[in-house]
């Protein structure tokens, strides 16, 4: 087993890792509910600018109601120096009256602009609520597609990759390495005799030896680590940026946990290193090869 300061951690990722594995399609859906929230966002702002130019007509309305005033208050002052001249007193009078009859439509239209103006803000303010509100469901939706996600690619029992995920996985193991010209190493492990723990102890006991091994796994390799379950007794795991030699050191831990622990299991374990040429197979037979190669030097047949 490992010391604890010799624990995997994130920390210990390579740049970018992380965020590469944490990657993944959210799904029309979600991507449906993105657009709402911003078509949402959009009407609310065009509802504010509607309200701020209707607010600019009422205030040019209210200015031409004043001028009107003013020029009516100008008639009415010319009227009543001219009270010699009465019939031109009265025509000055009418025009007055025009002029305050046009101011007070103005004031009416102005009131009527603030009303709509009010309502465009009311109408933008509830706009926001809802985008508020489907932010907050399209969250809980991402988080639900995650989990959705993230339960359809483990393995019911060891919770490890399933193969079908796992093994897309490895192949971005494979061209992040290549790409940043770094080193990966694949192990290929068979878990010692379940065959005969399942036939001498019943299926329970396999399932808790094939449990114990995986947790094992866990414990020793880091957390950014590609953890699979291939086949029936069978597991892949995928170390980036490890050397040989660090790689077989942890796998002697696991060797080590499982030994020690209360399901006195054990396992086989081939080793390959990517090459220039290597696919995903390639990777994974050259490490089957080895762990073949490790039993026959045992003297035990597979």
């Amino acid at each position: 087993m490992q010391d604890a300061d010799d624990q995997p951690t994130d920390a210990d990722a390579p740049d970018g890792a992380l965020g590469e594995r944490q990657g993944g399609v959210e799904g029309v859906v979600l991507l449906a509910a993105d657009q709402m929230v911003s078509d949402q966002d959009q009407s609310a702002s065009d509802a504010d600018q509607m309200s701020s130019d209707r607010d600019q007509a009422a205030s040019e309305r209210d200015q031409s109601a004043s001028d009107r005033d003013r020029v009516a208050s100008e008639e009415d002052q010319a009227a009543s120096d001219h009270e010699t001249a009465e019939g031109a007193d009265q025509r000055v009078r009418d025009v007055g009256t025009v002029h305050r009859a046009h101011a007070a439509h103005d004031r009416s239209q102005a009131a009527d602009d603030r009303t709509r103006a009010a309502n465009d803000r009311r109408r933008a303010s509830e706009e926001r609520a809802r985008s508020a509100r489907d932010r907050v469901l399209a969250a809980r939706d991402r988080a639900q597609a995650a989990l959705d996600r993230e339960a359809s690619e483990i393995d019911e029992l060891t919770r490890v990759r399933r193969r079908g995920p796992g093994m897309k996985q490895l192949q971005h193991e494979i061209d992040r390495a290549r790409r940043n010209s770094e080193a990966l190493a694949v192990t290929f492990i068979d878990v010692d005799d379940l065959k005969a723990v399942n036939d001498s102890e019943g299926h329970l006991a396999g399932d808790s030896l094939l449990v114990a091994v995986a947790d094992s796994l866990r414990s020793c390799l880091r957390s950014y680590d590609l953890i699979m379950r291939y086949g029936g007794d069978e597991f892949m795991c995928a170390l980036p940026d490890a050397d040989t030699d660090d790689v077989r050191r942890r796998f002697a831990d696991v060797s080590s946990a499982l030994r020690e622990g209360p399901t006195k299991g054990s396992i086989t374990v081939g080793f390959a290193e990517l090459g220039e040429e290597d696919t995903a197979e390639d990777l994974i037979r050259r490490a089957d090869d080895d762990l073949l190669d490790c039993r026959r030097r045992a003297g035990r047949s597979r």
